[in-house]
Order: C-alpha cells, then sequence, then structure tokens
C-alpha cells in the first residue's frame, strides 16, 4: 500500500489567499489534488492543514482522509511534511507526497511514478527535464528523510544527498511542475516550469 501525502498548510503570502481554496474551473484546487490521487488509487491520504483548518474543513469534503493540523506552519514546509509523515499508518510501504497547489497535476503522472515505485527508494516525474510532484518515497527512507527536515525546505536536500536512490520517468504533464504560487499563475497560457525543485 502506498499512501499519499498532501501538504496545505502554507500560510500563502505571495498569493493573498488560501490557496488550497482557489477555484479552478470552480473547484477548488485541493479538491482537484485529492481527486487526482483517487484516480490513481492512492489510498489512504493525508492532507496537513494549517492556520485556514477550519475554512477549509467547511468548503473540501475531507471525509476519509487522514487530516493532520499544523499548529505552527510559520515553521515551514518541513514541520507539515514531518507531522503527516507521522500520520501515516504503519503498513505503508511508501508515500507519494505533493501540495494543494497543483491543481493541473495528472493521474497519469502519479500512476507512472507508482510503477516506478515498485522498485525506486525515491521517485518523481520530470517534465521536459524538470524534476516534479508528487515524489515517492519508500518507508526505508522516512527517517533518513526526516532527520533532513529543516525550515522551508522539504526532502530537496535530501533527494540532493542520495540521488543515486532517485528514479525518474518522463511525463507529457506541465502539471507536475506547475504550482499556484502568485496571482499569474492562474493564467491558462502559464506553462513554464515554476515549481522546479522536488520536496
Amino acid at each position: 500500500m502506498i499512501a499519499g501525502l498532501v501538504l496545505a498548510a502554507g500560510l500563502g503570502r505571495r498569493m493573498g489567499t488560501v490557496k488550497p481554496l482557489i477555484r479552478i474551473d470552480g473547484t477548488p484546487a485541493l479538491c482537484r489534488v485529492l481527486a487526482t490521487l483517487d484516480a490513481s488509487e492512492t489510498r489512504p491520504v493525508a492532507v496537513v492543514l494549517g492556520k485556514d483548518a477550519e475554512r477549509i474543513r467547511r468548503e473540501v469534503d475531507l471525509a476519509g482522509r487522514l487530516v493532520v493540523v499544523n499548529p505552527s506552519p510559520e515553521r515551514g514546509m518541513a514541520s507539515s511534511l514531518a507531522l503527516g509523515l507521522a500520520a501515516l499508518p504503519d503498513d505503508a510501504e511508501g508515500v507519494v507526497i505533493l501540495h494543494a497547489d497543483m491543481p493541473f497535476l495528472q493521474p497519469t503522472t502519479v500512476r507512472a511514478v507508482l510503477h516506478l515505485a515498485a522498485e525506486a527508494d525515491i521517485a518523481a516525474p520530470c517534465w521536459q527535464g524538470v524534476r516534479g510532484f508528487p515524489v515517492f518515497f519508500r518507508r526505508n527512507q522516512w527517517d533518513g528523510l526526516r532527520a533532513s527536515l529543516h525550515g522551508d525546505a522539504g526532502g530537496r536536500a535530501f533527494i540532493r544527498r542520495h540521488a543515486d536512490r532517485l528514479q525518474t520517468v518522463q511525463v507529457e504533464d506541465p502539471g507536475c511542475v506547475r504550482d499556484i504560487d502568485r496571482p499569474d499563475d492562474l493564467t491558462p497560457q502559464k506553462e513554464t516550469p515554476c515549481c522546479a525543485t522536488s520536496e
């Protein structure tokens, strides 16, 4: 069983609003991300919320999800990632990690990463040479990943140090490197890699 972990506790300062609730074609970004994981049959799925947890709970159906609230999201992404990993069940063989502000990611990309996960310790998709999300970590990597977490860096430093364990798959999905960090990231024509560092 490979679990999913969605990081949705960011403060959204650059966007100026609650990013998981930004509507894409009428649907909150977080709903789209969760639907993508569901379509790839990733189970169970943990969601880490932050300061806007109550509002997100009101607007997004989180029934059946493992919901974790980070009381101090200002400490950075690392704190949310650590809390999310701790919430996953003991029988999870690994986890695919992604962000709530990546609503354009396609289920086919998640499936491609899950296919690599059958043998890889760490796996990720690439679009036009840029590594993206979701990133898979086998359970035997979690202790090292947790020990490397600091501030807002997520798993980037761990992946860099253990590049020999990383397997990548080329995908035709710009959504794997596209987040909605700033208002102009919502423009339909934007397909430049804006999420080029895998966590």
